[in-house]
């Protein structure tokens, strides 16, 4: 779990990236900042939210580091993994400070926010299964695709013939890959997100 103090000493984007990529080594100082989560925001002291991006059933995107969002985000949730689920717990001066937002964070308030990335430069870590359901519609197109195109081209189909040995087998081939590929995603019940 992310926790944020006002003791914490407050770190740059280039202690955000270092952070960011001794997780993801392969990643860029310019791939790094661009986050997609889910979070719902309380106030510390009632439990009152007033914030929700699962409400609204749509990803938060934002980049991290560079003073687009308060400053406990900034600090918190580069501590979170892919895929990870934490609380962070935002003290007023890492949050609205004295002026609070609205009419909805009153001045002085410390937050919570129950955050989830679900993704880092595109990169999710699990998806929903409406995503699943897309991808194995254009799984399953992208076959009948390629079984037009053998039905279709003869040089495309020998090829084919030469490595699978007739259309039978090509077939075959193409729905083990489509069955593979849509295997391998990593569905949760958006609930969990």
């Amino acid at each position: 779990m992310a926790r944020l103090s006002q003791s914490r000493a407050t770190r740059y984007s280039y202690d955000l990236l270092s952070m960011l990529w001794h997780k993801s080594p392969n990643l860029t100082l310019i791939d790094i900042v661009q986050l997609k989560m889910h979070y719902t925001g309380t106030l510390a002291e009632g439990g009152k939210q007033f914030d929700s991006s699962r409400s609204r059933g749509d990803l938060f995107e934002v980049t991290i580091g560079v003073g687009q969002v308060i400053k406990g985000w900034d600090e918190g949730v580069p501590l979170l993994s892919l895929g990870e689920r934490a609380t962070l717990h935002i003290s007023a001066d890492y949050g609205y400070g004295a002026s609070g937002a609205g009419a909805d964070i009153p001045p002085n308030a410390a937050l919570e926010f129950d955050v989830r990335l679900v993704a880092i430069n595109g990169k999710q870590s699990f998806y929903s299964e409406e995503h699943l359901a897309t991808f194995d519609t254009k799984m399953n197109a992208w076959k009948v695709k390629e079984l037009k195109k053998y039905d279709e081209k003869e040089a495309f189909k020998a090829k084919k013939d030469e490595k699978h040995g007739g259309r039978e087998q090509f077939e075959a081939h193409l729905t083990a890959e489509v069955a593979s590929s849509v295997a391998e995603i990593n569905v949760k019940p958006k609930a969990d997100w």
